[in-house]
C-alpha cells in the first residue's frame, strides 16, 4: 500500500509541476504568412483581422466607416481591394471563392511582428482590417473566413 501511495504522490507532484510551468511559458507569437509577390498583378496570401468603431468614426481618408471599407498599407489607401477565400494547392495559396469587393480608405498600424509592442502588420503590408459594424458581425466574419485571406489590388477609384 505505502508503494502504491508514494508512486501516486509522485505522479500527482509531476502533474502539479506541469501545470505550474505552463503558466509560466509565453506562447510564441503568431507568424504571419507573408506572401511577395505583388498584389497589383496578382492575389496574395494575406492576414485578415476585422475591426469596429463608433457609428460616425472616420477612417483615414475622411470618410466614414461603413461595411465594404478595410484598412491596408497607407500606398494602398484608395485602391480597390478583391478578397477571396484560398485553398493551398502544390504548396502554394490560390483564391477560390470571392469574399467580397472592398476599398482600402483606412489604415492602421496591425499586429507587432517585430516584438517591439507595437502594432506594424497594416504599416508594411503583411495584413488587413475589415471593417464590421458590430462585434457580432466581426466575429461572424472571422468564423467564416478565418484569419487569412487573399488580397488583389486594383489601382482604381472605389
Amino acid at each position: 500500500m505505502d508503494k502504491k501511495l508514494n508512486y501516486l504522490f509522485w505522479i500527482a507532484l509531476l502533474f502539479i509541476m506541469l501545470f505550474a510551468l505552463a503558466g509560466h511559458v509565453k506562447a510564441k507569437p503568431t507568424q504571419l504568412i507573408v506572401d511577395d509577390r505583388n498584389p497589383y498583378e496578382q492575389p496574395i496570401l494575406i492576414r485578415a483581422t476585422v475591426y469596429t468603431s463608433e457609428e460616425g468614426a472616420q477612417t483615414a481618408s475622411g470618410q466614414k466607416v461603413r461595411p465594404g471599407i478595410i484598412a491596408g498599407k497607407p500606398e494602398w489607401e484608395g485602391c480597390v481591394a478583391m478578397l477571396y477565400t484560398y485553398r493551398i494547392e502544390g504548396g502554394q495559396a490560390c483564391p477560390e471563392e470571392l469574399i467580397g469587393i472592398y476599398e482600402v480608405l483606412d489604415t492602421g498600424a496591425g499586429i507587432d511582428t517585430d516584438g517591439d509592442n507595437k502594432g506594424d502588420s497594416i504599416k508594411n503590408g503583411t495584413s488587413i482590417d475589415v471593417y464590421q459594424p458590430t462585434l457580432h458581425q466581426a466575429e461572424e466574419w472571422i468564423d467564416t473566413y478565418g484569419d487569412y485571406v487573399m488580397l488583389m489590388l486594383i489601382a482604381a477609384e472605389g
